[in-house]
């Protein structure tokens, strides 16, 4: 049996802030040399791909007993089990609150990625109303980090950290007109100084 026989196997795209979060989750728990990556287009996936998820979505790990997991935050979840070095969510009311932010990261992380599958149709049928909801959801939801940042922790980082990170990363990334730290300077001071961890500097998006 060859080393890699006993290695989870991460299937990736390096565009994607989904595959992003889950990277940077690995490299926080150090289990980087216990996973294989493989790069993969969603938009253009082998059969092999499909049959691991039909929804030919990225990122989607397979575990050591062949257990294909499809989605980031399930692949979050089984990673905990196998490593240490990121922080619990908070308990007790705090929690939702923690809770609350990692979902507005989310929630842009999905506007922005919709945006940019919007502006792959043909100029002509971009539907110019949903890309200005999407935008403006996403606006809202950075007000909203905003006035929350003094809750966002740099030193000892949970998934909320990394997920905020990610979508603030995926915004420059692919919508820097945004400028979304205009106006968001607690955020913008935050960003600065998580986004220097090796875990999201290792992480940072590419191109295809």
């Amino acid at each position: 049996m060859s080393e890699t026989d006993n290695k989870m196997r991460l299937y990736r795209n390096l565009a994607s802030p989904y595959t992003r979060r889950v990277r940077a989750v690995i490299e926080e728990l150090g289990l980087g040399e216990q996973i294989e990556e493989i790069d993969v287009d969603p938009y253009n996936p082998p059969a092999e791909f499909l049959k691991i998820n039909p929804l030919s979505k990225v990122p989607v790990l397979i575990t050591e007993q062949g257990e294909a997991l499809p989605d980031s935050n399930l692949i979050m979840s089984y990673l905990f089990t196998r490593g240490h070095g990121l922080a619990a969510l908070p308990s007790g009311a705090r929690r939702w609150g923690a809770l609350r932010r990692q979902y507005l990261a989310e929630g842009i992380i999905d506007a922005a990625v919709a945006s940019t599958n919007e502006k792959r149709r043909p100029e002509g049928i971009i539907y110019q109303v949903f890309l200005d909801r999407q935008i403006a959801a996403m606006r809202r939801a950075i007000d909203q980090l905003d006035a929350e940042a003094a809750e966002l922790n740099s030193e000892t980082p949970t998934t909320v950290e990394i997920t905020v990170g990610c979508a603030l990363g995926y915004l420059d990334f692919r919508m820097p007109y945004l400028e979304w730290r205009k106006h968001h300077d607690a955020l913008a001071a935050w960003y600065a100084q998580f986004s220097e961890r090796p875990s999201m500097q290792k992480t940072a998006p590419q191109a295809a």
